[in-house]
């Protein structure tokens, strides 16, 4: 060839041999400026043409194009099957194979399949099968069964018997003290305990009489006084139109429940009592169970008021103890 061709020719194969012939890193790929992503092809930091700091088809710290650091197979760290610890499967832990930056195959970032970090199949993480956490099956935290807290069954306190209807019981003796402790016997089905006076109380409409001015009634009740029939508890209310200095009414020594084989029961409790006025004494009002006739009670007067001095006592054959 001449030399002319040959100085012309070398300036071309020059510029060959700078080209060097061998793929670029963006062959069959698209570059990893357009829109941050790299395809099969490999760029740095994929598998496939190695660059350095990579030995065959493996990445630093991967192992085959599945498997992603701190993983082997598709079993990631900590976890079996599809569950991710980071990723399986198709997840990178940086990215392996197709995926985009944070992304494997399908699946976003921090999962793997259709099951969501943190949960396995249906199951929901602190959750087993249908049963809540701190439950099993219907039964609720603190509870077994249908029985609540505290209570066993259907046992309450023993039922109350109606004063009428103690067995063996003849009369009923109440004792009032005015100068003297009088006794006042009333049968244990007579008028007299059986209904509740009307107001006002005076004479000719009382079951015992005190000084000229004292009336009272007495009758079966409830606890807080209101009359009842078949009702556990004893009342005496009555009028003491007197104040200071006169001494206060309503003295009542005991109660005495009359049996047919001559005993006697008294009451064991003041179960409520009303004291009015400048001359009641209420600190008194036990004397009235103390068994004591020698001692009585003093609930004062009813000037200027319609209320009723008043003493309900309760007795353990018929409303038990307190």
């Amino acid at each position: 060839m001449p030399s002319a061709a040959i100085t012309r020719s070398l300036p071309l194969c020059l510029a060959l041999l700078a080209c060097g012939g061998g793929s670029s890193s963006d062959d069959s790929a698209t570059n990893e400026g357009a829109g941050g992503q790299k395809s099969a092809g490999g760029a740095a930091g994929q598998a496939g043409n190695a660059t350095g700091g990579k030995a065959g088809a493996s990445n630093a710290g991967q192992a085959g194009a599945a498997a992603s650091a701190g993983q082997a197979g598709a079993t990631s760290a900590g976890q079996a099957g599809a569950s991710s610890a980071g990723q399986a499967g198709a997840s990178s832990a940086g990215q392996a194979g197709a995926s985009s930056a944070g992304q494997a195959g399908a699946s976003s970032a921090g999962q793997a399949g259709a099951t969501s970090a943190g949960q396995a199949g249906a199951t929901s993480a602190g959750q087993a099968g249908a049963t809540s956490a701190g439950q099993a099956g219907a039964t609720s935290a603190g509870q077994a069964g249908a029985s609540s807290a505290g209570q066993a069954g259907a046992a309450g306190s023993a039922p109350q018997v109606p004063v009428r209807k103690i067995p063996g019981l003849e009369s009923i003796t109440f004792y009032e003290t005015t100068g003297a402790t009088q006794s006042y016997k009333f049968l244990v089905n007579g008028p007299e305990l059986s209904k509740k006076l009307p107001d006002p109380l005076g004479a000719g409409n009382q079951d015992i009489t005190g000084t000229s001015i004292e009336f009272y009634d007495v009758y079966y009740s409830d606890k807080d006084g209101g009359f009842d029939v078949d009702g556990a508890y004893l009342t005496i209310s009555g009028v003491f139109p007197a104040a200071l200095p006169a001494g206060g009414g309503l003295n009542l020594a005991e109660i005495s429940l009359d049996y047919a084989a001559g005993s006697q029961e008294f009451g064991n409790y003041v179960a409520s009592f009303v004291a009015l006025g400048d001359n009641a004494v209420p600190a008194d009002v036990s004397r009235c169970i103390d068994g004591d006739l020698g001692t009585w009670t003093t609930m004062g007067n009813t000037v200027g008021t319609a209320s009723r001095l008043r003493l309900t006592l309760g007795f353990l054959s018929s409303s038990g103890k307190p």
